[in-house]
């Protein structure tokens, strides 16, 4: 299951979060839970999958690109794909994850809500971003 894998893999990248949960619960979390409950896309490349998104209507929960594939268009395909189905999107994003917050806000997300992490499962600061259509392009 390579979304399971780049999503474990990725997740272990992120160095100021606690590793919480083991590969396999990481497995068994897509399998049962991501796959079944959100839409995902996926990006490929010569037949593997280099990046992924999973969404619930107006959010995106979960965005990961294979290291190797940084800054190649692939989490821009990604986020450009759900910003065509949604007049509006929101997500979160840790505020130690600099390199993710400077592509959310070049993709024109905008902060709009700081938190302190109590209420997520790593404790860490988290950042809510919104991204709103514009109603003259869009």
């Amino acid at each position: 299951m390579q979304i399971a894998e780049l999503f474990a893999v990725s997740r272990r990248l992120l160095t100021f979060l606690p590793d919480l949960h083991t590969i396999e619960e990481d497995r068994v979390f897509v399998r049962d839970h991501m796959l079944r409950d959100y839409q995902v896309t996926v990006a490929e490349r010569d037949g593997r999958i280099v990046g992924f998104m999973a969404e619930l209507e107006g959010w995106i929960e979960h965005l990961y690109v294979d290291a190797g594939q940084l800054r190649s268009g692939v989490g821009r395909t990604l986020i450009e794909a759900a910003q065509s189905r949604n007049e509006t999107l929101q997500l979160w994003c840790f505020a130690d994850n600099l390199r993710g917050r400077a592509f959310y806000e070049r993709m024109g997300f905008e902060a709009v809500k700081f938190t302190d992490g109590a209420a997520n499962e790593a404790k860490a600061p988290d950042i809510m971003y919104l991204w709103e259509r514009d109603s003259v392009s869009g």
